[in-house]
């Protein structure tokens, strides 16, 4: 048994390139059936991240050469403290979606389902969009779900691309559940949710991602990969970018949701022009060739830190020019309290491990010192990660969205909208 995976390099127009991952595996009229919900990764506001906005349009335009725009859906649901409407804003997204006729659906506004995913992590009723339950899970068969990842390294799950882009279906709240888990997370989505097709931006790929740690993190590639088996589709886009240890592409294939032996994929036109594109990226935090911010000092548990959960968080990087106050972040389990006893604070303590053993030191601690701490207790909640920082650098949300394209008042005013239109998501602000 073997599984196809197209690599196509980006030359000519984007529609004609798409086209030709559709082609190559009997066309839109043989993957395209009722309604079209298409699946982009939109991490987070800041373009470089998420799914390239000319994949998303000629994706949209070519598979409307078979079905009504009115019958296609873009979809995404925000990493947490986000909401989506944001990374629709990214090149006027939203907008130009309406444009063609199709419609941009925001997940964290849509009425939530539970649903059972009988998993390891997700082990008990989830909710879930009752429009992406209703059309993929109770007429699956007459829709059709079309996955178009943005390839990345990725410091938690080694990398992101088709299998890890099935996260973003879920609310804020259920993607900090046992993120912990996150492999098995995100394999016990497959147990209702798998694409009908495939379509990977790689015209840039990320290191240490998912965000971007540095502007130079950013790689040109110029391919689209695109196949039916979402294992085999991450298998090769994993080997482009150097990474061979991302477990849960492993895990997928024991399941039986697709084929991760190279042996048993075939490349199109051949695996020759893996070695002609492929490039190393990292996903190892303690090899970012970059400072923290002089004004950050972390305190990692000498015996357990997470890869998986809180450890992510010393990815962060700071404009060393950024006025900060001093401030101390503690993660993990295993903590040398003489070595924090040095530190005047304030204190973000992260994860259930830290707080447990940490909580009664700080409690002493502040009977006899004015010092702020903040706990967070799930493994790995951005949302209050973000907020607690924030309050403890004393950092302004104008410095801290600085990167994004996005004006602070446009940033408040969407954030509201999507309130007011009953989303369901955690937000920074």
């Amino acid at each position: 048994m073997t599984s196809n995976v197209y690599i196509k390099p980006i030359k000519g127009d984007m529609i004609d390139c798409i086209r030709d991952c559709f082609d190559t595996f009997g066309g839109v009229e043989s993957i395209c059936k009722g309604k079209i919900f298409i699946k982009f990764n939109g991490t987070g506001p800041v373009s470089e991240i998420i799914t390239n906005s000319e994949v998303i349009l000629s994706t949209v335009k070519v598979v409307s050469e078979f079905i009504k725009p009115e019958n296609i859906f873009v979809m995404e649901n925000s990493a947490v403290g986000f909401c989506t409407r944001l990374s629709f804003e990214i090149n006027d997204l939203a907008k130009r979606i309406e444009e063609l006729g199709a419609n941009p659906l925001y997940l964290d506004e849509q009425e939530p389902i539970d649903v059972d995913f009988n998993g390891i992590a997700l082990d008990k009723p989830i909710p879930i969009p009752k429009i992406l339950f209703e059309n993929l899970v109770q007429h699956k068969g007459e829709n059709t779900y079309i996955n178009i990842p943005k390839l990345k390294a990725h410091i938690q799950c080694g990398v992101t691309i088709c299998i890890k882009n099935q996260h973003g279906l879920f609310y804020d709240k259920e993607k900090v559940y046992n993120h912990n888990l996150i492999n098995e997370k995100i394999i016990d989505t497959l147990n209702v949710f798998v694409p009908d097709f495939n379509i990977v931006d790689a015209t840039t790929v990320i290191n240490f991602g998912p965000a971007l740690v540095d502007e130079k993190f950013e790689h040109p590639m110029g391919l689209l990969l695109s196949g039916t088996d979402l294992v085999a589709v991450d298998t090769i886009g994993s080997r482009l970018i150097g990474i061979d240890d991302a477990v849960h592409i492993e895990m997928a294939a024991q399941k039986g949701f697709g084929i991760n032996n190279f042996e048993e994929i075939n490349v199109i036109p051949s695996k020759d022009i893996i070695n002609r594109y492929q490039i190393q990226l990292e996903h190892n935090i303690d090899k970012i060739p970059i400072p923290h911010h002089p004004s950050i000092t972390f305190f990692r548990g000498t015996e357990k830190a997470c890869k998986t959960g809180c450890l992510g968080f010393e990815s962060s990087r700071s404009d060393p020019s950024q006025k900060i106050r001093p401030y101390a972040f503690i993660l993990g389990k295993g903590h040398n309290t003489e070595e924090i006893d040095k530190h005047p604070g304030p204190f973000v303590v992260n994860g259930p491990c830290a707080v447990s053993e940490l909580k009664d030191y700080f409690t002493d601690r502040q009977q006899n010192e004015k010092i702020k701490v903040y706990y967070i207790e799930d493994h790995v909640n951005i949302e209050k990660m973000y907020k607690y920082t924030m309050k403890a650098g004393r950092i302004r949300l104008g410095d801290a969205s600085e990167n994004m394209p996005i004006s602070p008042e446009r940033f408040l005013q969407l954030t509201l909208e999507a309130k007011k239109n009953g989303g369901i998501f955690m937000s920074i602000v």
